[in-house]
């Protein structure tokens, strides 16, 4: 008697690859947006507006101190009953049940990224540099374009180690999708597992596929933040080496420059 049958696993991860990509694309865009989230969570709590600081500490310590799974029931629930409410009051009849489970989920899972990102974006806010800011001003920047330009692409540096470590565990977050009627990896291995009761097999060559990506998705990172951190060839700058913004120091960040002369310090 077999007990654990290794041609399962075999034909089981074979049969879930072609639900990769909705797992894929469920932790890509729940990422995309928490981080566009957690950036406006943390420039709020930078600023200094009393009230809007106040909701966004409330709102962001609900979504740390509540499980995931929680908000996720929580919120395909409470879609229906808003939905509802807004047709009782404003008199109209949208479909309380059209909303796409998927879209609950990576907005779910969008929101308990922000939450975390946030604290991570704003400390690499916080790292860089103030002379550069102070550089850029004095050059007639506006705050949004010193906030595009200079602030942002030198926190991003910063950041985008965490940031792809927190992608990892979104991707492994997102099992919990299935929950909400998700059919993505962990759905679906628990489907092939019922037809014939091999639960372990099933659940096994799930695993082997998460670590599979896992392990895909640190060595693309490595090569993005090496090129990341790659200076700027010459044949990028102006005539003569020269660096055509004037403002380009080692390693391809901004140098600081000097906020009286707006000149790059010897």
């Amino acid at each position: 008697m077999t007990i654990i049958d290794f041609g399962a696993v075999g034909k089981y991860a074979v049969g879930l690859l072609p639900y990769i990509p909705i797992t894929l694309a469920l932790s890509v865009l729940a990422t995309l947006l928490g981080t566009a989230i957690g950036l406006v969570m943390a420039l709020i709590k930078m600023s200094r507006i009393p009230v809007l600081r106040q909701v966004n500490a409330v709102f962001v310590s609900y979504l740390r101190g509540t499980p995931v799974l929680v908000q996720l029931l929580l919120n395909v629930n409470a879609v229906p009953i808003a939905v509802l409410m807004i047709n009782q009051a404003a008199g109209t009849s949208f479909d309380a049940l059209a909303l796409s489970p998927f879209l609950v989920a990576a907005i779910t899972f969008a929101f308990a990224e922000a939450a975390y990102a946030s604290e991570t974006i704003r400390a690499a806010l916080l790292s860089v540099d103030r002379r550069e800011i102070e550089a850029a001003q004095s050059l007639g920047m506006t705050p949004w374009q010193t906030l595009t330009r200079i602030t942002i692409p030198n926190a991003s540096v910063v950041a985008f180690p965490t940031l792809v470590s927190q992608f990892i565990g979104m991707l492994k977050q997102s099992s919990l999708a299935f929950v909400v009627s998700v059919i993505e990896v962990t759905a679906y291995a628990k489907i092939l597992g019922g037809r014939d009761y091999h639960y372990f097999e099933a659940y096994l060559a799930t695993a082997i596929i998460y670590w599979g990506l896992t392990v895909v998705i640190e060595q693309v990172t490595r090569v993005v933040e090496r090129r990341m951190q790659r200076p700027i060839p010459r044949s990028r700058r102006g005539r003569g080496g020269a660096d055509p913004a004037g403002i380009r120091g080692s390693g391809g960040r901004p140098a600081a420059l000097d906020p009286k002369t707006a000149e790059v310090p010897a």
